[in-house]
């Protein structure tokens, strides 16, 4: 309760200061009007709870900018799948349902994530609070659009099983990506930076949630839009049925699994040829089929154009002289993020922090001693020793005479030990110690001051033993060397910090264990003055003054030079450190840059074993990787041109890279590796399938993020929306011009290879009717003659001994399969290819 009082107060007063009259100047009018009030700063007031209460506000969630960006992208998304009659009706091949499921599961799935990530104990920051729910959702939504953009070209080509054909067709890509995000973030937890921790974690854990979200959930709602769709009702107004339904071509003549094609270059069966002369003859058929003037200006503009080798050419060079912008901004690159950075501008928190490291610039600190084996007793000289040479830096403040400005607890000790050993040698020579106990005797001794009497309680007390034949003795509280006797050491301890409380706190020592108050004996007891020892300090501090540390470059190399002495004494056995403001918030910059490149390493590696690993193919996982690094380098350099400070929080800006840059890679080597024939017409089939959904992903992607740029926290604007925005562009660029290029040029060979020349696999011809009504609704056989590899291998008809009993009837099955492709049947009933299989050689890994 007191402490909220305090606090209330230092708001009130600080805001009264800042508002005071002084603060303002009068400013008449040359029209005769009544002056009025100008501000013009002279008072910066500052508290505590000034900077704590603004990065309290800073790290907490802003749930209004957060609410808009997820409205942008879900306006977006319904805008990009719509699908309007003559009437401005939704068709019943519109996806705007499906879009906005989509979106809202991905939503509901990082809320789940981050719900998780509070049970796990996983501390918000500001990077964690601005860029995660943002990065999370946007990578959702580009798996979304994927689905959604393959979902009407698996309705209008296969009959049965579409929801299995489609995660067929897209799951594979998905679930690379969204495996490989994961993996990458969990490989950056590995950082000793504990923001740069959170983030990662946070984000495996959000990405997890949406990876099952939207292979799972998704699907599902998908399946319930079939039936909507096959019924002929319309997207959105269910009850409304229209009439371009799907159900009327199921049922025609031709009632195939799937509808006739003649190409087929990377799994997607067409009615046509693509990108020939005859595509600038039907732009009906474009329209109809992708409802979106992006498809007409991909086929009729870029990929005609993106073939050309000037193009190419084109290409390469102007992503190598952004590579090489990007290495020569790298030279431009400076760490650090100061408070005032932070802070927005206009306030007095900023005000103040600016005026303080334009005037003074000074930061306490402190060089803390721990550990159960620090025996103050016989290393004084090396504590002394310590602070001396800590005392010789430039960047301490010191007083006139060269030391220090501020007292520490060891010399201000010592000092009062020199005192009270006067006065021992003082009563030595008066007399007074004829007999040791003649000083306590208050009847003879009245005139006898308290110093003296604690100071022979000093001497008759050493550890448990109280003793005082050592006055006559000799024994002496300190030399004069300035050492102080070690047998009593911590019975002097106890003393000072008992009789001369105030210089113990002025000291700020702050030993732990704390000592107890001192209670003394009875009177008639010998041992009423006995000052026991005091428990051995495992933690006290020596405090000093910082000046002339005005930006990080200079803070660095005051906490490298501090680090050196502390180190060079901690293997002489002083177990210390450094400790401070200065300390907590910049020591991080010693090892930013090293372990920002082990955390992009490490990314790295874990993006090349997982995409090796699904697509058993290193050398498109190379390609990946070549992309990747040029992302990162070329963002590197663009905060570097553009001043933007390296620090933990653009840090996770470059991880961030990674992860994003693997969204708009991994679906165009994914795709370029399941098409056929030449690399220049595999780079074709790529593009035409990727290239849509990931311009719809990256520019939802941005509007969610668009809402940062208006946030009241330069910081923010600076730190996370432009460097968002890049990162966005930068992948767009490298990933659907680069890397298609790149693969027509060098990207790995086609796994599948028909040996007579053509680019297309064959479709299965369509089934007799006869035929037909052997399969049940889900596409399984009912009766047991269709084709060769559903008959009974051993001759019979019988669907019961299909399996064969042993060893001898499983050759002889696997013989009758094998003649079955190599001899098919006159009538062509059973023919699974229109070429036979010998006409088609496996390459690679298939």
């Amino acid at each position: 309760m007191a402490a909220e009082i305090v606090s209330e107060w230092q708001r009130l007063f600080t805001q009264s200061i800042y508002n005071h009259e002084l603060n303002f100047r009068t400013v008449s009018s040359s029209d005769g009007a009544e002056p009025v009030k100008e501000l013009k700063r002279i008072i910066h007031p500052l508290a505590s709870t000034s900077i704590s209460d603004m990065l309290a506000e800073f790290c907490d969630f802003n749930y209004r900018i957060i609410f808009i960006g997820y409205v942008l992208m879900l306006v977006y998304a319904v805008y990009s799948q719509m699908r309007l009659d003559d009437r401005y009706l939704p068709k019943a091949t519109s996806c705007m349902g499906l879009a906005v499921a989509g979106v809202l599961i991905v939503t509901f799935a990082s809320i789940s994530g981050l719900g998780l990530a509070t049970w796990f104990g996983i501390e918000f920051n500001a990077a964690t609070t601005q860029i995660v729910p943002f990065l999370t959702l946007g990578i959702g939504v580009d798996n979304v659009f994927l689905l959604l953009h393959n979902y009407p070209q698996v309705v209008a080509n296969v009959k049965h099983s579409e929801i299995g054909v489609l995660l067929k067709e897209t799951g594979m890509s998905i679930l690379m990506t969204s495996t490989n995000n994961i993996f990458a973030f969990l490989a950056g937890t590995m950082l000793p930076i504990p923001a740069l921790r959170s983030f990662c974690t946070q984000s495996s854990i959000l990405l997890t949630f949406n990876l099952i979200a939207v292979l799972t959930i998704y699907p599902a709602i998908i399946g319930l839009d079939l039936r909507r769709r096959k019924s002929g009702r319309r997207d959105i107004f269910c009850c409304a049925v229209t009439s371009d339904s799907i159900s009327e071509v199921e049922e025609d003549d031709d009632d195939t699994l799937q509808r006739p094609t003649t190409d087929s270059a990377y799994g997607v069966l067409r009615d046509k040829p693509r990108f020939s002369k005859s595509d600038e003859e039907d732009d009906d058929d474009i329209d109809d089929e992708n409802g979106s003037w992006l498809h007409a200006f991909l086929r009729k503009y870029y990929i005609p154009l993106v073939r050309l080798p000037l193009t190419k050419a084109a290409i390469i060079a102007i992503s190598v002289s952004l590579f090489a912008i990007g290495i020569i901004g790298l030279q431009y690159s400076v760490q650090g993020l100061e408070l005032s950075d932070v802070l927005p501008d206009n306030t007095a928190p900023a005000a103040f922090l600016k005026a303080r490291d334009k005037y003074f610039s000074f930061y306490p600190m402190s060089i803390v001693l721990r550990g159960d084996k620090l025996d103050f007793a016989h290393k004084q000289h090396l504590i002394e020793n310590l602070r001396s040479e800590i005392g010789e830096s430039k960047f301490i403040v010191k007083l006139a005479s060269n030391e220090p400005s501020e007292r520490y607890w060891l010399g201000l000790f010592q000092e009062w030990l020199i005192g009270l050993q006067a006065k021992l040698e003082d009563a030595h020579r008066d007399g007074f110690f004829s007999d040791g106990v003649a000083v306590f005797d208050e009847n003879k001794n009245k005139s006898i001051s308290n110093e003296l009497r604690i100071a022979v309680s000093m001497v008759c007390s050493y550890g448990m033993t109280y003793d005082c034949s050592r006055i006559q003795k000799g024994v002496k509280l300190i030399d004069a060397s300035g050492t102080i006797n070690e047998e009593g050491f911590y019975n002097y301890l106890y003393a000072w910090v008992e009789y001369e409380n105030m210089f113990y706190t002025v000291s700020q020592a702050s030993f732990y264990p704390k000592l107890k108050k001192l209670r003394q004996g009875p009177p008639n007891n010998k041992y009423r003055f006995f000052i026991p020892p005091a428990p051995q300090p495992v933690y006290s501090q020596i405090p000093f003054y910082l000046t002339g540390v005005k930006d990080t470059p200079g803070i660095v190399a005051m906490i490298k030079e501090i680090r050196a002495i502390c180190d060079k004494y901690a293997e002489q056995g002083l177990d210390n450190y450094p400790s401070g403001i200065a300390f907590t918030f910049w020591e991080q910059y010693l090892d930013l840059t090293q372990n920002l490149m082990v955390a992009i390493g490490i990314i790295a590696f874990a993006v090349f074993c997982v995409i090796s690993l699904l697509l058993f193919n290193p050398w498109a996982a190379a390609c990946i990787m070549i992309i990747l690094l040029m992302m990162t380098v070329e963002l590197a350099g663009f905060l570097g041109l553009c001043q933007i400070k390296l620090n933990p929080v653009s840090a996770v800006s470059l991880i961030t890279a990674v992860g994003l840059g693997v969204e708009f890679t991994a679906h165009v080597v994914f795709a370029f590796l399941t098409s056929l024939g030449t690399r220049n017409e595999r780079m074709v089939a790529c593009i035409d399938r990727v290239f849509v959904p990931v311009i719809h992903g990256a520019l939802s992607t941005l509007l969610g993020i668009l809402m940062l740029g208006f946030s009241e926290f330069e910081f923010v604007v600076k730190y996370f929306f432009i460097i968002m925005f890049a990162l966005i562009i930068i992948g767009l660029v490298n990933g659907l011009a680069l890397l298609p290029v790149l693969l027509s040029l060098i990207g790995p060979s086609c796994e599948i290879r028909p040996t007579n020349g053509t680019n297309r696999l064959p479709v299965p011809p369509a089934l007799p009717r006869h035929r037909r009504d052997r399969y049940d609704t889900n596409g399984f056989n009912n009766r047991a003659h269709r084709h060769p590899l559903a008959m009974n291998p051993l001759g019979g008809r019988d669907s019961k001994s299909f399996l064969p009993q042993s060893p001898a009837a499983l050759t002889k099955a696997f013989d009758n399969v094998s003649s079955s492709f190599r001899r098919p049947p006159a009538g062509g009933h059973h023919q699974l290819l229109r070429t036979p299989p010998s006409e088609f050689v496996a390459e690679n890994n298939v």
